[in-house]
């Protein structure tokens, strides 16, 4: 087996350790898409080794060093971070290399990042352990070499006795009953997953959808999901894609002498007590154009 290979299976069998001993966050926990990502970037808020933000950006496709990691996260297509759940649930034996490096950075495994020499050098001392192990013990009768048999301690024979047998069938009843209770379960766990996802948060210039129930994350407040502000309502950083043709298509809002402008009508979703309004030639002119129109500053 390959040293990456082994890397691979070690983290693999990490994240589902740390699953089995209630060790991960919710949303590893829970590996969707959007739980994926949304972890991804409550890592990169947290602040990360130089390291692990190499991963991330090698993953998330970010060459340039000054790239913004968090936008390209917010906005990447979630159907993207399906093979990490395909690795996960072994649904696929050869997953990309940038996909094991980045769940274990997800999960914390250590050793990382991964290097050669660390996979080698555990190699190198296994065979130093089994070189050291003792062999079997053997006799010769007649000539030939007869294996010894291993004579047990009291304490191998106690806890050999101390083994119960285990029913090898169950009634029916007793399956149905199970098998009702395992669907009822999973149709319950679904609807509360279901409803736990249904909320958004504001994200830089666009709203994100959210696991409604895990509000420390997002610094912004967690709302309802709404379709489509979800996919329509952005804000619009790059003003000098903004001109004449865009009077009164867009919105903006003026907040501490700040003016911003917006693709929808709605409230200021950082500032829920300001609402947008129509952008007039006035307002783009002058906000957007740099230029300085002569016109009533009222309508500002």
């Amino acid at each position: 087996m390959s040293a990456f290979n082994k890397f691979k299976e070690r983290v693999l069998a990490s994240y589902w350790e740390k699953h089995k001993n209630n060790e991960l966050h919710a949303r590893l926990a829970n590996p969707t898409s959007a739980n994926l990502r949304d972890y991804a970037l409550f890592l990169v808020n947290t602040g990360m080794n130089p390291d692990d933000k190499k991963t991330f950006r090698d993953f998330f496709i970010l060459n340039d060093d000054l790239g913004d990691l968090e936008r390209a996260i917010a906005g990447i297509d979630i159907d993207k971070l399906k093979p990490i759940r395909y690795f996960i649930d072994r649904k696929t034996s050869k997953p990309d290399e940038t996909i094991v490096k980045l769940l274990a950075v997800l999960i914390d495994f250590q050793p990382r990042p991964f290097k050669i020499d660390d996979w080698m050098e555990q190699d190198k001392n296994l065979q130093s352990e089994v070189s050291k192990a003792p062999l079997n013990r053997s006799s010769q009768i007649d000539g030939q070499k007869v294996p010894v048999p291993i004579k047990k301690t009291p304490e191998d024979e106690a806890s050999t006795s101390n083994v119960k047998s285990i029913p090898s069938k169950f009634s029916k009843k007793a399956l149905l009953w199970v098998s009702s209770g395992g669907l009822i379960a999973a149709s319950l766990g679904y609807i509360t997953l279901k409803d736990r996802k249904e909320c958004m948060c504001w994200f830089k210039d666009r709203y994100i959808v959210v696991d409604c129930q895990d509000n420390n994350m997002w610094k912004q407040q967690v709302i309802a999901l709404d379709e489509d502000k979800l996919k329509n309502f952005r804000k619009i950083t790059r003003y000098d894609t903004l001109g004449l043709k865009d009077v009164n298509r867009i919105w903006y809002s003026k907040v501490n002498n700040e003016v911003e402008f917006f693709t929808d009508a709605g409230l200021h979703p950082e500032h829920s007590e300001r609402g947008l309004k129509l952008a007039s030639e006035h307002i783009i002119r002058k906000y957007a154009m740099g230029e300085d129109p002569e016109g009533n500053k009222n309508e500002e």
